[in-house]
């Protein structure tokens, strides 16, 4: 018995051959069958970062890094330190040798409080608004805290203890 399609003709083991052999491919390779969301460009996450220090930087992961560690795509530093480092840093005045370091200390969880300090005011009742990020508060208390202070050897210490601030 011969089978014809299109102007073939294909004998019947021939076409028994045919069909177990696409059968084979069809079990053994999978295809996607359903709309795929990863096609496309790779998504890099992007860090904010401290900018005043000439050496070090800290991101909003809580990482601290040399400036040329830094990844020049996602502007992260590299995941291999300490997360939330203190290093420098007196956590009964919560204040810190080094900005970066008071920074990354700063947005550790467990030293301050998200709900706290996203309902936190950053200016005067008139123009006040809120922070965007644990990342802007600490940024800011550590740049500008009333408790940071400059000593009598040049010593600098940046502050990220929470101030309550009372409205009149």
């Amino acid at each position: 018995m011969e089978l014809t399609a299109h102007g073939c003709t294909m004998g019947l083991s021939a076409y028994r051959a045919t069909v177990i052999l696409l059968f084979f491919f069809l079990s053994h390779f999978s295809f996607t069958t359903a709309i795929r969301k990863d096609i496309g460009f790779k998504f890099t996450p992007f860090c904010k970062t401290t900018v005043q220090g000439r050496y070090l930087l800290s991101d909003n992961n809580g990482y601290v890094c040399n400036a040329l560690s830094i990844d020049s795509k996602s502007r992260c530093c590299p995941q291999t330190g300490k997360k939330f480092s203190c290093h420098g840093c007196n956590l009964l005045s919560q204040c810190c040798n080094s900005y970066e370091y008071c920074v990354s200390c700063c947005l550790n969880p467990a030293l301050t409080r998200r709900e706290q300090v996203l309902k936190m005011k950053i200016a005067k009742p008139a123009t006040a608004r809120s922070y965007e990020s644990i990342f802007d508060y600490c940024t800011g208390r550590c740049r500008h805290s009333s408790e940071s202070v400059v000593s009598k050897l040049l010593y600098s210490w940046y502050s990220f203890v929470l101030e309550t601030v009372s409205v009149f």
